[in-house]
């Protein structure tokens, strides 16, 4: 894993970067005891169980099982490479990373990553440039009939692509930029003998990932020519279903608050934002996903979504239910009066009806539930048209207890027997088969986990024993792999922590049960290290006095008096070495 970049630059970055201030960039973390815990952002939880302890540098996830060193996380959060993860870093610290050592693959990657981000640098400045120069008059006029100010503009960087095929183009062609590569950051698009524009005649708004890197661009038509709404497409460094716009900006109130508004549109978002409304963030032209709501997650604990209540508001609403469900986090909706989008709301009535809605929004299946009411009325007819409506949506709820309240809550609002609704709803869900649990870890297992636990923190003691035999005898093979790397670290004289362990494998197990071990408080001194070494020592002796046993007994039926004598000799020689004592 570390052979792209030299061993003592990834000690340097590792040492530098502090793991709770990098991972409570995307996790809301509280302080516990000695540890920091949060919501695990690799899977649905309600209570947290992802932990991070800043003494070791490390997390672990209690829940899904995930864990690492700071890299890892990277690693996993962003679905990034090891090298990748090492630079952001490094670029995070102002540490320079050489690249003398990777691969012609590693560096390419890295590169075109690098190229595009640049790129899209590059564009953002002309764009921004064109706004507020000669050609951008017509863009203003359209930003200033919108009543988008000079802050909100500057804030945003919001741009202008002017009329015409080949003002971008000519622009990169000048700087020396590849056509290829701005092909490949989707901002012109090849045609047979040359590239044209893909953003023309358009309000252009940059999109930047968390860390503030220009990753994609939306632009809006100043006419409502069809498409109304044009976007990147995806990138190696752009992914519509895990990218926010205004997160970057938004992160920080969306703390602060403990809240999140999610809206539609660019315009919905800075027209909250020029009303002070900065808890705020768009989707990218495509529905709210999974991706989204971990995300998000990590930001603010509860989520409000804007919705239209027309029909496609209310589809929208049924959409995400299910994903708020599964990933366990409280969802609200707010719905605006028909014909309104917090843009037009906000214009018309002010900010403060806006926050009164907003302290309204009710939970998503309540909202459901009303916009049924509304849709098929209360009589005989459409009370069971409302209980059909919903009998899909309660069924896909995983938690039984929620469902079952949200059936005694339909069943009030239509005065109708809840038997009645629980049937339907029954006769909906389909039946699925549960997996089938593994076996428990058995004592031996148990007993390895405990042992390779305290060479974590004591390597030392294994000196005192036949190290190699004991690990040897391990009976599981990630144990043993794991207490041969300590003790290959302790042999190399160097510092055994589980985070420098984690970041020398590309095993996902094993960097798993490494985070796991570390996590463990005991507090291990001479005494308590030795019992624990002889009861293992004893755990062995005693199977092998069985298996000789079973020898024996095999031996006898097949009448080999000489392998008889033989074993017989052996288990003796077991039976002398079990009064035999580790030197205290």
């Amino acid at each position: 894993m570390a052979g792209f970049i030299p061993e003592d630059k990834i000690a340097e970055i590792r040492n530098t970067a502090n793991v709770v201030d990098v991972v409570s960039q995307y996790v809301a973390l509280r302080k516990a005891g000695k540890n920091s815990i949060g919501l695990c952002p690799f899977h649905a939880e309600k209570t947290p169980s992802f932990t991070v302890n800043e003494a070791k540098q490390i997390f672990h996830c209690f829940g899904c099982g995930q864990g690492g060193n700071v890299f890892n996380f990277l690693m996993l959060y962003h679905s990034i490479s090891f090298p990748e993860a090492v630079r952001l870093l490094a670029q995070r610290y102002g540490i320079d990373v050489p690249t003398e050592h990777m691969s012609e693959g590693q560096k390419r990657q890295i590169q075109e990553r690098e190229n595009l981000f640049d790129i899209n640098e590059n564009a953002c400045t002309y764009y921004r440039d064109t706004l507020l120069g000669s050609r951008g008059g017509v863009g203003r006029r359209y930003l200033e009939k919108r009543k988008i100010d000079q802050t909100v503009i500057d804030r945003f960087e919001l741009g202008f692509a002017p009329d015409g095929w080949e003002n971008l183009t000519r622009f990169f062609s000048a700087k020396g930029i590849s056509l290829v590569d701005a092909e490949k950051a989707g901002l012109v698009i090849s045609k047979k003998g040359g590239y044209y524009d893909r953003f023309r005649s358009r309000i252009i708004f940059p999109i930047r990932d968390v860390h503030g890197k220009v990753v994609a661009f939306g632009g809006r038509s100043l006419d409502d020519s069809l498409p109304k709404y044009l976007n990147s497409p995806e990138t190696p460094v752009y992914h519509k279903g895990r990218s926010l716009y205004g997160l970057v900006l938004s992160k920080d109130a969306c703390r602060k608050s403990g809240s999140v508004y999610v809206v539609e549109g660019y315009f919905d978002l800075l027209a909250l934002q020029s009303h002070g409304v900065a808890n705020v963030v768009a989707t990218l032209g495509t529905a709210l996903t999974k991706e989204h709501i971990r995300i998000l997650k990590g930001y603010a604990e509860q989520i409000v979504v804007v919705f239209d209540s027309d029909a496609a508001g209310v589809k929208a609403a049924e959409r995400s239910l299910p994903l708020f469900a599964n990933e366990k986090v409280n969802a609200r909706v707010l719905s605006l009066p028909e014909g309104h989008d917090p843009d037009s709301f906000v214009r018309q009535f002010g900010v403060e009806p806006y926050r009164k809605k907003a302290e309204e929004a009710m939970g998503i299946m309540e909202f459901l539930m009303a916009s049924a009411i509304d849709r098929y009325g209360l009589s005989l007819e459409g009370k069971a048209r409302v209980v059909e409506a919903m009998k899909g949506l309660l069924g896909a709820l995983e938690d039984g207890v929620a469902r079952s309240l949200y059936v005694k809550s339909l069943a009030e609002r239509l005065d109708i027997d809840e038997t009645a609704i629980l049937e339907r709803v029954r006769s909906s869900v389909q039946k699925t088969n549960q997996p089938v649990s593994g076996p428990n870890p058995g004592a031996g297992c148990k007993l390895e986990e405990t042992l390779v636990a305290m060479m974590l923190q004591v390597p030392e003691v294994m000196c005192r024993c036949d190290a190699r035999e004991i690990i040897d005898s391990f009976e599981t093979n990630t144990l043993k792999e794991i207490a041969r790397m300590i003790m290959g670290e302790y042999e190399a004289r160097r510092d055994v922590t589980g985070a420098d362990l984690m970041a020398r494998t590309e095993d996902s197990e094993i960097r798993n049960l490494i985070s796991s071990l570390s996590m463990r408080d005991r507090t291990w001194d001479e005494q308590s290290c030795l019992t624990i070494v002889r009861q293992y020592q004893n755990q062995l002796r005693g199977k092998k006095r069985r298996q000789l046993s079973q020898k024996i007994k095999a031996a006898e039926k097949a009448r080999d008096e000489t392998l008889v004598l033989e074993l017989l000799a052996e288990k003796q020689r077991c039976i002398r070495e079990d009064n035999k004592t580790l030197p205290g």
